[in-house]
């Protein structure tokens, strides 16, 4: 049987995708979308807007590690 990867504990998560209309953020931009349309905050946000926030993202996890 083979074993589960481990799970992200809640405080483990790194919000970078946060909604304009409410202050909700989230993990993954999927979710995002996913709360969007669900509470009808307008239409889905791209991937292409969030481009230079992933970009300085990463720039500081490597200077972390």
């Amino acid at each position: 049987m083979k074993k589960k990867r481990p799970r992200r504990k809640y405080n483990e998560i790194e919000r970078l995708y946060a909604c304009k209309d409410c202050k909700k953020a989230y993990g993954t931009l999927n979710h995002l979308n996913a709360h969007i349309l669900t509470q009808n905050h307008g239409p889905k946000r791209k991937s292409e807007e969030f481009r230079e926030l992933r970009a300085k993202w990463r720039e500081e996890r490597k200077q972390r590690q």
